[in-house]
């Protein structure tokens, strides 16, 4: 099909039902995000040595969480970052830098607990090793009348995919795994990278969550905002 139509049923779909942060994050009774801007202009973590230091980092979102208590804090998608520095975010046969979120981040404690929203099937549980990379995902296969796509859950624990074997069915609600340690989830300060995708391409055991500049287009056709289910007035 299409991307465009893709696209565009998706977003239909989307527009006709409501989703809460409750069914992500139904163990930690907030619903409200606060939108933190990580784009080249932010002023959180303004160098790389500040972004790549776990303690400068979490103590930054720290602050930010002590003054927005019923919160979570959140943001990201389509943001230009200047942060990724592994050689995982280099582009071939280009000089470009990978630096285009493609998902939402939800900047959570190591050990939250992340939950299906809808009824899925695991077709990727994979624990990477590489510096800056997931860490521990999930990507979920959701299937609704003709309606098919996929979400992905970055930066799990180990032990969350271990789990899982591709074929396995979750429910909504039930528990997909918890957020991972620094050690254990590619190296981040822990959080929740969630991402929709309408088709997997050819990636096997893997999937973009950053992508180049020039090819802005098609990525945000192919993997849609996910505030078009979490519908945040914060985040548009």
């Amino acid at each position: 099909m299409d991307r465009k139509i893709q696209y565009k049923k998706f977003k239909n779909w989307a527009e006709k039902h409501q989703f809460s942060l409750n069914d992500l994050f139904p163990t930690i009774g907030k619903t409200k995000v606060y939108h933190i801007n990580l784009s080249e202009e932010n002023k959180t973590v303004r160098t790389e040595a500040e972004f790549n230091n776990p303690v400068f980092f979490d103590g930054k979102l720290a602050e930010i969480q002590e003054k927005n208590t019923d919160s979570i804090i959140t943001g990201g998608y389509l943001e230009k970052r200047s942060l990724y520095t592994s050689d995982i975010y280099n582009a071939e046969n280009s000089k470009e830098k990978r630096n285009i979120h493609l998902g939402v981040d939800f900047w959570l404690a190591k050990g939250t607990s992340i939950h299906a929203f809808l009824d899925g099937e695991v077709v990727c549980a994979v624990h990477q090793k590489s510096y800056k990379g997931y860490g521990g995902f999930i990507i979920l296969k959701h299937k609704i009348n003709d309606l098919e796509f996929y979400t992905l859950y970055g930066h799990l624990s180990e032990e969350s995919v271990n789990n899982y074997t591709v074929g396995h069915r979750l429910k909504k609600g039930d528990k997909i795994g918890i957020l991972g340690t620094y050690e254990e989830n590619g190296a981040w300060v822990p959080h929740l990278h969630f991402q929709i995708m309408l088709s997997l391409l050819d990636y096997k055991d893997d999937f973009p969550g950053v992508a180049l500049e020039s090819e802005i287009n098609f990525w945000g056709e192919m993997c849609p905002n996910p505030n078009y289910l979490i519908k945040s007035m914060a985040l548009k």
